[in-house]
């Protein structure tokens, strides 16, 4: 079993703690860009999936910061990121920064909608969160 192989072996275990520590494991693999794009898109589907089971707060928020993680290195279309729309409205603030971010990163101006939702947030922080995720949604312009 390669690397890749283990880790998501690993977010599945009964242990929370074991599945923090494969997702970790991923988000190092995808930090360091050494999956090639179907492995690395592979590694993001299966923590979107995980995401939408887990209820472990620490490994939510492992897993939304390896998908972060994974966007210096590779691109990836806003629909794999469909089943984490649907759990936004439920999350937590300091995971609903990440999850803002990721769907910006897309670049996906139909993710926008979706943002834009969270400009009206009771808490501040998402407020900002939001539209500082509007301000990513478009990428960097290169001068």
């Amino acid at each position: 079993m390669n690397p890749l192989q283990a880790a998501l072996a690993g977010i599945t275990h009964d242990n929370p703690r074991h599945r923090d520590l494969a997702v970790e494991y991923l988000a190092d693999l995808l930090g360091r860009a050494v999956l090639n794009e179907a492995d690395a898109e592979t590694a993001v589907s299966r923590l979107v999936a995980l995401l939408t089971t887990e209820t472990d707060p620490s490994v939510q928020e492992a897993a939304l910061n390896a998908i972060s993680e994974a966007f210096g290195p590779y691109c990836f279309s806003l629909q794999l990121f469909e089943p984490l729309r649907a759990l936004l409205g439920a999350m937590p603030p300091t995971l609903l920064d990440y999850a803002l971010m990721i769907l910006a990163c897309t670049h996906d101006p139909d993710a926008r909608p979706t943002i834009e939702t969270f400009l009206d947030h009771p808490n501040a922080a998402v407020r900002a969160s939001a539209a500082e995720a509007l301000t990513e949604l478009p990428g960097r312009t290169i001068p």
